[in-house]
């Protein structure tokens, strides 16, 4: 039996929560209602990350588009309590001091319209551009100062305005552009709130038994400097495996960017573990908050699907289509852990989302990282405890063989629940509902044994419901079936169920839809529907 030893530091470091890369933030004008209450709103609320970045915050954004994105964060990032980090895109290019200057009022102008008009107050972070890009991907590597330049505009114009939004440095991408946070470290610390990075990882395969070690250390490196730096944090704004190894081109009009493991199911669900991986060796050597590219694909082509042309797009939307334009006719972006196919209706999630999805809903942010220590080198264990001590212990098993572990620590306050993800029979379901937990055990002297290449989660963070919640006022007409909101402040989304039978049991046959709505438009609804809420410890 292995020992896994939890203990909690006396300074242990905070955790600020890992997310994703959110695309489908400025694309809320398109998503269709019912594609985005049952998948989009509910998944995110079902997980509640504690992070999230994406790509807004223009300096030519309009009123329409700001609202539409205070719309979509007032049922997104405002319900799950998230931390916003946004940044434009490719920047924009500029020939004087006095257009930098004019550049960052103008960005100032409209968050300041966000924050205190439309009372969105989860941004926390912006960057100049995405990945040090300037019209084109990675242009400000050779020049930092200018990079620089466009920060004191920003930092002087959000001073003037009293806003609360720190600047990151340096968002560059690969090991080889890490070196960019050292540079600002030394000339740009006084207008850094913290430090940014990005990685998508593709010196190690998904079954790298190297990659934990290897990746701890890089990011340990990064922490060390920052913690020097005025005791600044280092977050990683991206992470991903085999990005460039994914990008495909058809006959020069058409270009596909996804992950290479998306091709095949078993190693698409194989990701999961080394994601957790990456996660997990970041927490542990200190990293202070995590976002996955991507939460959702982007639509069916992204280049040209919003408007009759791209001119008429970019007047209304801002810099967006700018940065989502390509050379080729047509390009399809296919990275999300939650699919976007319109054609087949297909909106359910990816393998690897039951998976991370457990790690971004036990790993609160601003929880305390606990110290973990095995003896196994293929047993890969991280934890949190969070303000009201509740705990949450991830572990991944790389053994080809089932484990059997002893959890020592006396910091579990009650029962312990147990969920598990297994690569080799992951937990499918049509709606994307998380997993519920395998087991509960004890939290005198417990003990598990872990399955062979697998991911398990042992955590008190959750309550315990003894009677399940139906929503009442239930109506079923012209095709729509209506009920009255769930008065439970624990309430996260609902499940619909529909027989012929008055008495039936609800379960995942007779289920119809879940959806964070209270009305659901369906041609499925038999002469009986039940209407079961779902709570925010996955109590149904």
């Amino acid at each position: 039996m292995q020992s896994v030893k939890i203990t909690k530091h006396e300074f242990a470091h905070t955790f600020g929560g890992a997310g994703f890369h959110n695309n489908d933030a400025t694309m809320f004008h398109v998503i269709d209602g019912e594609h985005f209450n049952q998948y989009i709103c509910k998944c995110y609320r079902e997980v509640s990350p504690g992070f999230m970045r994406t790509f807004a915050g223009f300096s030519d954004w309009t009123k329409e588009a700001m609202d539409e994105f205070a719309l979509y964060y007032e049922n997104m990032q405002k319900w799950t309590d998230t931390p916003i980090y946004l940044t434009p895109g490719m920047g924009k290019l500029h020939f004087s001091d006095e257009e930098i200057k004019e550049y960052g009022e103008a960005v100032a102008k409209r968050l300041d319209y966000l924050y205190n008009e439309k009372n969105v107050k989860h941004i926390r972070y912006y960057c100049f551009s995405n990945e040090m890009s300037q019209v084109m991907w990675g242009v400000l590597l050779n020049n930092l100062p200018l990079f620089k330049k466009y920060h004191e505009s920003l930092f002087s114009a959000f001073q003037k305005r009293n806003l609360p939004i720190g600047l990151l440095a340096t968002d560059a991408s690969g090991y080889g552009a890490w070196s960019t946070v050292e540079w600002a470290m030394n000339n740009m610390s006084a207008i850094s709130e913290d430090f940014c990075l990005h990685i998508y990882e593709q010196t190690h395969d998904i079954y790298s038994l190297d990659f934990y070690d290897f990746f701890y250390q890089k990011c340990k490196e990064v922490v060390d400097k920052s913690i020097a730096c005025f005791g600044k944090r280092f977050i990683l704004g991206e992470v991903g495996v085999q990005k460039n190894a994914g990008q495909i081109t058809f006959n020069k009009s058409a270009v596909v960017d996804t992950c290479r493991y998306f091709a095949n199911k078993h190693e698409e669900a194989y990701l999961g573990l080394m994601l957790t991986e990456m996660a997990f060796s970041a927490i542990n050597s200190g990293v202070f908050a995590i976002a996955y590219w991507s939460y959702v694909d982007h639509p069916d082509p992204y280049s040209c699907a919003y408007s009759t042309s791209d001119d008429e797009y970019a007047r209304k939307w801002g810099e967006a289509e700018r940065f989502f334009s390509t050379t080729a006719d047509t390009k399809y972006n296919k990275w999300g852990f939650l699919k976007w196919d319109d054609e087949n209706k297909d909106y359910g999630a990816r393998a690897h989302y039951w998976c991370i999805g457990l790690l971004t809903k036990f790993f609160k942010r601003n929880s305390k990282v606990l110290d973990i220590e095995v003896a196994d080198k293929n047993v890969r264990a991280c934890g949190i405890m969070n303000r009201d001590k509740s705990v949450s212990i991830g572990i991944v098993n790389r053994n080809k063989t089932a484990t059997k572990i002893s959890l020592d620590t006396n910091l579990f306050n009650k029962e312990i629940r147990v969920y598990e993800y297994d690569p080799y029979n992951v937990p499918y379901n049509k709606f994307a509902d998380m997993q519920s937990y395998s087991a509960i055990i004890s939290k005198d002297k417990p003990t598990y044994t872990l399955k062979p290449e697998s991911v398990t989660y042992f955590t008190t963070d959750y309550i315990v419901k003894n009677k399940s919640v139906y929503a009442d006022g239930v109506t079923v007409e012209n095709g729509v079936i209506s009920w009255n909101d769930v008065k439970d402040k624990n309430h996260c989304y609902y499940r619909v169920f529909t027989s012929s039978k008055e008495d039936f049991i609800p379960c995942v046959e007779n289920q119809i839809a879940s959806t964070v709505a209270t009305k659901l438009k369906t041609n499925k609804a038999k002469k009986y529907v039940k209407i079961l809420s779902v709570d925010k410890s996955g109590n149904a």
